[in-house]
C-alpha cells in the first residue's frame, strides 16, 4: 500500500528533475558556441529518452527509416511526439511559429534547431523552402507534420501540400510515419492528446497519472517525391497513414488487436 501511494511521487519528481534538465541543458548544447561539441545530438536524445521513461511512456517502433536525407511526414497528437521521434531519431522539424510560444516546449524547439515557419500563410511557407533545402542538403531529414494541428490519433486531417516540394526539388524520398499511444489494454488512449487551447501543464499532469503509456512510431515504406506532384504526395501519404491508424483503431479487428496487446506485453517486460 504505500508503495502505491509513493510510486506517484517518485515518478513526478523523476520527470520534473528530467524536464529541468532538458530546458537547461538543451538550449546550451544547441547554442552557437557549442555548435562543435562532439555528440550533441546524442546527449539531447538521451534526454528526451530519460524524460519521457520518467512519464511511463514506453515506444515501440516499426518499419525502417531512410539512411538518406528525406522528408519524414507524420500524423501529429502531442507535444509528446517531437520528444519520442527526436530521441530515437537524428532529424530536423519543421513547426509553426505559434509552437515557439508554447511555454516550456517552445523554448526547447526554437533552440534545438527546429524550423518555425507562418505555416498559414502560404507564401511564407513559399519563400521558406530554400531554407529546408540548405538543410536538408546538409546531411538531415526534416520532419513534418502535414496536417498542421493536432487530432485525436484515430484519423487525419488534410494533408496540406506545401512542403513536400523540399523533396521533389531535392529528388529525395518521402518517409511516412504512424504515430499512436496505447493504454495497458492496448487500447487507443486520449490521454496524450493535446488538443484545442490546452496549455502544457494540464496536459503533462494528465499524461503523469496514466499508469502505463504505449508510443508506437511505425515508418512506412519509403517513396520517391520527384515522381510524383506535391498534391499527389499529400494524398498518398494521407491515405497510407490514415489506413495504418484506422487498422489499429478497429476494435473489430482481433488479430491487429491481439497483435498490439502482444507488442504491449513484450515491451513492458524487456
Amino acid at each position: 500500500m504505500y508503495q502505491e501511494k509513493i510510486r506517484p511521487i517518485l515518478r513526478l519528481v523523476r520527470a520534473f528533475n528530467y524536464l529541468a534538465l532538458v530546458i537547461i541543458i538543451v538550449p546550451i548544447i544547441f547554442s552557437t558556441p557549442a555548435k562543435r561539441l562532439p555528440k550533441r545530438r546524442e546527449l539531447a536524445s538521451f534526454l528526451y529518452r530519460r524524460f519521457y521513461n520518467a512519464l511511463n511512456v514506453k515506444l515501440i517502433v516499426k518499419g525502417t527509416p531512410t539512411a538518406t536525407p528525406s522528408l519524414w511526414t507524420c500524423n501529429h497528437i502531442s507535444w509528446l511526439d517531437v520528444l519520442l521521434l527526436a530521441g530515437n531519431n537524428t532529424v530536423d522539424f519543421i513547426a509553426k511559429t505559434e509552437v515557439g510560444e508554447w511555454p516550456i516546449v517552445g523554448s526547447i524547439v526554437k533552440k534545438s534547431g527546429t524550423i518555425l515557419i507562418h505555416r498559414e500563410n502560404k507564401f511564407q511557407a513559399y519563400r521558406s523552402l530554400p531554407q529546408l533545402q540548405e538543410r536538408m542538403q546538409s546531411g538531415s531529414s526534416i520532419l513534418v507534420f502535414p496536417e498542421g494541428t493536432t487530432t485525436d490519433g484515430r484519423s487525419t486531417l488534410p494533408f496540406k501540400p506545401m512542403f513536400y516540394q523540399v523533396a521533389i526539388r531535392e529528388k529525395a524520398m518521402i518517409q511516412p510515419i504512424v504515430l499512436q499511444y496505447f493504454d495497458s489494454n492496448g487500447e487507443i488512449t486520449d490521454s496524450v492528446a493535446f488538443l484545442g487551447e490546452e496549455d502544457f501543464l494540464t496536459s503533462f499532469k494528465r499524461i503523469l497519472k496514466q499508469p502505463k503509456i504505449i508510443a508506437s512510431i511505425h515508418f512506412l515504406p519509403a517513396l520517391p517525391a520527384h515522381e510524383y506532384h506535391r498534391k499527389q504526395l499529400a494524398e498518398v501519404n494521407q491515405q497510407a497513414i490514415n489506413h495504418k491508424l484506422m487498422q489499429n483503431s478497429n476494435a473489430n479487428s482481433q488479430i491487429e488487436g491481439s497483435l498490439i496487446k502482444t507488442e504491449l506485453s513484450e515491451a513492458y517486460n524487456s
